[in-house]
């Protein structure tokens, strides 16, 4: 019951974002100091009321949105003037943020659906009552009066309504007060409180930024705070963005930094599309789009400074249709590095699985075999005797090694598969490895003893493992692997969807075989002593 209740209450508060977005509204009020400690380090506030009556919105199933609220509130969606969003200082005691929810009708707590709110378990804040939310027992609302309803944690909710009462405002809370709140949405943050967790993230990521980006770092720290207005409707100022500087000669050095910036990343995006590029003359069309609409953008994003205003607007709704042409243009790019990246990673699981083949063998003269009982019942994976090769003792330690995979015991374990068997692009079930070894007569088996000196094909003519298709995924412990001795190995696969898959041969090394493999040559090359001489 919870789990609808939340669908249909997310359902309605996207319907209530998007009509809001788009939208404008011509009134103009401030975001006020109200309801925001001195923690607050973020405030964003939504005209809804406005935007819901504006014709734009026409389209929207605003009604489902009313019918929803009613139901359970006993107030409509456009009854909701504003809704504001407070957001204090990361902090471990829970959820640091609330929501303030002004109406223009009067709520009766007594039309709150009971299924939503639980009105047995009410707190008193200071003569205010709050009642806990089922979905989320952390978080709890207060109806402060008929016409003001505020949602946060119970610590949150004492704060954001001891600011309401006078308390002292931090530098949020001074400068929302004379900001203006204009159009349909309206963000403002500050940066202060917020420099030491960003300087943290930046040195932890420093060492993996380029050094031509090192100078971006700087950022935080010339910036007091940012601001963002958006409306949809006006042309020339659908989206505002506006950087307040410490100073104007820290503004001159953010500019500097975010032009230099921007121009990296161009020349980084526009590299990696000409790697991706055909060389017909298609492709050098597509490339020369490229070159000018990264010019377009990197031209509207490039910040107009005033003293020690940085200033950013765009037209949200321009040009929809070029964005569109463009995420088509780019969507192969993206696929293909993607793609790439998983190769890459599946290949890396694959050298470390084989890495630890050999360490094995050079610890015991033999391969890794499944483990058996003394009557050769196999009961676990060569998986899991290459754990202590794999940085994975302590968990080969809490195996039952002279019980099967499934005994009560050994099936907890099944869930703690180590990531080197996890395949990076496939979604299978946990507890699943594609990553296995080519089972039959005469292949690399791990059925039975074997030692290197077996592979009389070569060492770097024969497969020791693959990657499977994910309908073939086995669970990592079970002593089972993929049985390629029919006469047709290629065809269990392919499925038509993979270009593609790796093999670990049994030098260690790691290649791609293509599905353009001749099927003579990748049988031979799944034999160990088969004698085809082959050229591969």
């Amino acid at each position: 019951m919870h789990h609808f209740v939340i669908a249909r209450f997310a359902a309605v508060a996207a319907t209530l974002c998007l009509t809001a977005v788009t939208t404008a509204q011509t009134k103009q009020d401030r975001i006020g100091n109200e309801y925001l400690p001195a923690d607050a380090v973020a405030t964003a506030v939504l005209s809804i009321s406005d935007t819901m009556a504006s014709p734009a919105v026409e389209l929207y199933p605003t009604e489902v949105a009313d019918a929803w609220c009613k139901q359970n509130f006993g107030v409509e969606a456009r009854d909701i003037d504003q809704v504001k969003l407070v957001v204090g200082a990361p902090a471990p005691i829970g959820p640091m943020f609330g929501l303030v929810v002004s109406l223009k009708v009067d709520l009766d707590v007594k039309n709150i659906n009971p299924s939503l709110v639980d009105m047995q378990r009410a707190v008193d804040f200071d003569g205010h009552m709050a009642y806990g939310l089922r979905a989320m027992p952390e978080m709890v609302m207060c109806v402060k009066d008929p016409r003001t309803v505020l949602i946060a944690s119970e610590s949150y909710l004492a704060s954001m309504l001891l600011a309401d009462k006078g308390a002292p405002n931090g530098a949020l809370g001074r400068i929302a007060g004379s900001t203006q709140h204009t159009g349909t949405l309206t963000v403002l943050t500050v940066i202060e409180p917020l420099r030491p967790l960003i300087d943290g993230l930046v040195q932890m990521q420093a060492e993996q930024l380029p050094p031509q980006l090192m100078k971006l770092a700087r950022i935080p720290n010339l910036i007091d705070a940012v601001l963002m207005r958006m409306d949809l409707q006006n042309s020339g100022d659908g989206m505002k963005v506006v950087m307040f500087a410490g100073d104007v000669a820290k503004a001159d050095e953010c500019l500097d930094t975010l032009k230099e910036g921007m121009q990296l990343g161009q020349q980084m995006f526009l590299a990696q599309m000409n790697q991706v590029a055909a060389d017909d003359p298609v492709g050098q069309a597509a490339g020369q789009y490229m070159q000018r609409l990264s010019d377009h953008y990197v031209e509207m994003m490039t910040p107009e400074q005033e003293g020690r205003r940085l200033t950013i607007t765009a037209d949200v709704s321009q040009n929809m249709a070029t964005q569109g042409v463009l995420i088509g243009l780019l969507l192969p790019a993206v696929q293909a590095a993607r793609e790439a990246a998983r190769r890459m990673s599946s290949s890396n699981n694959l050298k470390q699985i084989a890495l630890a083949i050999h360490n094995h063998h050079a610890a015991y003269k033999k391969l890794p075999q499944n483990i058996t009982s003394e009557d050769g019942k196999p009961l676990l994976s060569w998986r899991v005797a290459i754990l202590p090769f794999v940085d994975e003792y302590e968990l080969y330690k809490e195996f039952k090694l002279d019980e099967p995979w499934d005994s009560r015991h050994n099936i907890k374990l099944l869930g703690r598969m180590p990531a080197i068997f996890k395949h990076p692009g496939m979604a299978i079930a946990p507890g699943t490895t594609v990553f296995q070894r080519p089972v039959g007569k005469g292949l690399m088996s791990p059925d039975g003893e074997l030692r290197f000196r077996d592979v009389t094909d070569g060492m770097s003519s024969t497969i020791m493992g693959l990657e499977s298709l994910g309908k073939d995924a086995v669970k990592w412990t079970k002593p089972e692997d993929i049985r390629l001795d029919n006469g047709f190995p290629l065809n269990v696969l392919q499925d038509g969807t993979r270009q593609g898959f790796h093999v670990m041969l049994a030098d260690g090394a790691v290649v791609f075989i293509t599905n353009q493999i001749d099927s003579a040559l990748f049988k031979g090359l799944l034999t160990r002593s088969g004698g085809e001489g082959l050229d591969f």
